[in-house]
């Protein structure tokens, strides 16, 4: 009986709950069971199929990262005008991890990513230049001027995270990978679980209209605290039971049967997933225990792993991590969060490998803004472009794409207060690695609502 009422449950029930489940989601209110829940809905599209797997992993730096200082010219000139510009938090020219040329220019990375600069060197790694939130090409001229469109709020940390999720400007925007999602759910075999997978709890990019993230943590799903019904004691198995028998009354009012529905869809759902892990292989690659991006990835890539039992073939992952707001300590915070990514990345893109799945795994890397070139004294103040990092088999590694700006104050890619203009937007960014995900041309508009003011919407960095 109790074996029959789980199959129920798990597989009777349409849609599915990625309801944080804890003691906590008792209290949930209406509005956050109905954006954990991935509501998965009639697609108005055809049915889309793909005979492969791919996902996207993001790892958004909340706060702004500062990669000015990640990567920095060493050609003399170039340099000279880095160094004048950062004063003190300037990194010693013969620290950096030689890149090669740009546009006739060398570059270095980070001293801190000798593990990033190995993929770099064997063409897993590419980083895209000034990348930033545009609604259009921004001018020094045009912005002075107020001749732009800009997007709103430049240099506030919620509205950017925002708008860079979700490319949008309205009151309630979905995000990019939601929006993806919309379009691309329907080609996994599971309509329960939905395509789009959060380690950091609800955001706004894996929100669409039809498909919101099921959260997760670095040590899986979560099951209701003390009503675990594959518990191995009578008392704790008994009390699941009356609580099932709670939630399947029938109630008239909405929020109560609402909340009900999704207890019930979410609990079936926490058990299939947790038994899909179960039965998969545990990924062998050594992880650094310490590092929790590390480990994030790590339940990343065991998902990954349980891709067959689970039945998908497109899937998104998002992780936000902190402390990129570094308006202070720059020179001692920096190159531990710089360590941590390469650690983490490295680790995971080695698990990938294990997995026989380098090829169909994307990682890249976004955040609020960029920093400013000038130094505070002690850090760094809000800027706006910034670069970022791809990795994987599918990446066109080995290169830098996009246009690296002069890095000396009051140049022309400067605004002011050494804010860069960044050069290519996020929606480029998000369409290159859309359409390899298996977004079609006509898909872009939907997805990328800025894209058609730029004059590329494929920026070359994925192959196939």
């Amino acid at each position: 009986m109790h074996h029959s009422r789980r199959q129920f449950l798990r597989h009777a029930l349409y849609g599915c709950g990625s309801l944080a489940l804890g003691s906590s989601s008792f209290a949930a209110n209406a509005s956050q069971l109905h954006l954990a829940g991935a509501k998965l809905q009639q697609a108005s599209h055809a049915r889309r199929g793909f005979d492969d797997y791919k996902a996207l992993v993001c790892i958004f730096l909340y706060g702004g990262n500062d990669a000015f200082n990640m990567v920095v010219p060493t050609s003399s000139t170039e340099y000279n005008d880095y160094k004048s510009a950062r004063q003190g938090l300037a990194l010693e020219q013969s620290s950096l991890l030689a890149l090669g040329k740009h546009n006739n220019v060398d570059y270095g990375l980070h001293p801190a990513m000798a593990g990033l600069k190995n993929l770099f060197d064997t063409k897993k790694m590419a980083l895209l230049a000034n990348v930033g939130a545009l609604v259009e090409p921004v001018s020094q001229i045009a912005y002075q001027q107020n001749k732009v469109l800009l997007p709103p709020q430049l240099f506030s940390h919620n509205d950017q995270q925002i708008y860079l999720q979700s490319l949008q400007s309205a009151s309630k925007p979905t995000g990019w990978l939601g929006r993806a999602g919309d379009l691309l759910m329907s080609a996994n075999d599971n309509q329960q679980l939905s395509m789009n997978i959060s380690l950091s709890g609800n955001n706004i990019m894996q929100a669409g209209q039809n498909v919101f993230p099921y959260s997760m943590d670095a040590s899986g799903v979560n099951m209701l605290s003390r009503l675990n019904n594959d518990s191995t004691e009578q008392t704790e198995l008994n009390r699941a039971a009356v609580y099932q028998r709670i939630l399947q009354q029938q109630r008239s009012h909405l929020f109560t049967r609402h909340f009900a529905n999704t207890q019930q869809r979410a609990w079936a759902l926490a058990s299939t997933v947790n038994d899909a892990l179960a039965v998969t292989s545990p990924i062998t690659t050594p992880f650094p225990a310490e590092n929790s991006l590390a480990m994030s990835l790590k339940m990343i890539g065991q998902m990954i792993a349980a891709r067959g039992n689970l039945n998908v073939s497109r899937q998104t992952f998002f992780i936000g991590i902190g402390d990129f707001d570094t308006h202070g300590d720059q020179v001692n915070r920096q190159p531990a969060l710089f360590s941590m990514l390469d650690e983490a990345i490295t680790a995971f893109y080695a698990a990938t490998v294990e997995l026989g799945m380098e090829n169909q795994v994307t990682t890249f890397t976004a955040s609020d803004f960029g920093r400013t070139l000038s130094s505070n004294g002690d850090g760094t103040d809000h800027g706006w472009g910034s670069h970022q990092l791809m990795v994987g088999g599918a990446v066109t590694g080995g290169q830098i794409f996009g246009n690296m700006p002069t890095l000396a104050l009051n140049s022309p890619d400067d605004i002011g207060e050494g804010r860069i203009i960044p050069t290519t937007s996020m929606d480029q960014y998000g369409a290159t690695l859309g359409r390899w995900f298996g977004l079609q041309e006509s898909d872009m508009a939907d997805v990328y609502p800025n894209l058609h003011n730029f004059n590329r919407s494929d920026l070359g960095f994925m192959g196939a």
